[in-house]
């Protein structure tokens, strides 16, 4: 079972749950973190409550602002919320001013902070990253609706089984080119559309005789492009041929991987004794996938 799955399912749960539908967006936040952590403890056992929190609440108000079918409350506080947000160009403008204008409402907690922060990253084109004692913004990546996470229930199992082969099989490519790649646990339970390849981060040293500094490889990222490219919209879809009629396509699946996977290592391989620009365009004439650089994340500090 895989964790954002799980954090997912919660949310829509609770989202829909007759009984709830009386309450408000914030009273929904507190009980799907304590779904969720009920959950965790079923499939999981015993973890950092915080971590969980941290996770409950964030894709709980990133799926808030996303929604597809939003609740008359959401959508109400979702307008009000936007609208206000807009106004500051930086973060802690409007943290202070929400403050001030709601203080009596406001609380000192994980659910408010998250709310002011979701709403001031989505309408100024970030995402929200939840870390041990940072909340990081990261330039906005397409959504997963929750539909497509639905379609792709079914199919978790298995897909997650072959890309987990087919990334092993890329280690040993990386290790017969001389490189040397590392992995190392991060606290985030991870996006559901990168399958808990976004759960860790992954390094590359370059060979001894080069003194190149280390790069990260984006796993997480290559995952979730491969099953749900991003489009021409904010949201994410089943790639149409993998998924073709809802079924699974192992032959499709299997070469897409090994193209995108082995395209981030050829530009690597062509970086050993070539400048990048170089590197580049030698990999986009032999056919590779060569990917933009990204934009640098923002950090707040708790």
């Amino acid at each position: 079972m895989l964790a954002a799955f799980l954090l997912r399912a919660g949310i829509d749960w609770v989202r829909h749950d007759e009984s709830l539908k009386d309450s408000n967006p914030y009273s929904r936040c507190h009980e799907a973190v304590k779904i969720f952590t009920a959950l965790w403890r079923e499939q999981f056992g015993q973890s950092d409550e915080t971590l969980l929190e941290l996770a409950a609440v964030t894709s709980y108000w990133n799926e808030f602002f996303h929604a597809e079918d939003p609740l008359p409350d959401e959508k109400e506080w979702r307008e009000g919320l936007v609208k206000r947000s807009s106004r500051y160009d930086s973060f802690e403008d409007w943290q202070s001013s929400f403050k001030k204008e709601y203080g009596k409402l406001y609380k000192d907690n994980n659910i408010w902070n998250c709310i002011l922060l979701t709403a001031w990253a989505h309408t100024h084109q970030y995402d929200v990253r939840y870390g041990e004692d940072t909340w990081k913004f990261l330039p906005s990546r397409s959504y997963l609706p929750t539909s497509q996470m639905w379609r792709l229930e079914p199919h978790l199992r298995a897909v997650a089984d072959v890309l987990k082969e087919l990334w092993l099989e890329e280690v040993r490519a990386y290790d017969a080119a001389q490189f040397v790649v590392s992995e190392t646990p991060v606290p985030f339970l991870g996006r559901l559309e990168c399958l808990g390849f976004d759960t860790k981060e992954y390094s590359v040293t370059w060979p001894a005789r080069h003194d190149k500094r280390g790069e990260l490889l984006e796993v997480g990222e290559m995952v979730a492009n491969i099953i749900l490219p991003q489009g021409d919209d904010w949201y994410r879809k089943l790639d149409s041929v993998i998924f073709a009629n809802d079924c699974v396509d192992i032959t499709a699946l299997v070469n897409r991987t090994r193209y995108v996977f082995g395209s981030r290592r050829r530009l690597l391989e062509l970086s050993i004794d070539k400048a990048s620009n170089e590197a580049r365009m030698q990999a986009q004439a032999e056919g590779w996938l060569v990917d933009q650089p990204e934009e640098k994340e923002v950090e707040k500090k708790e």
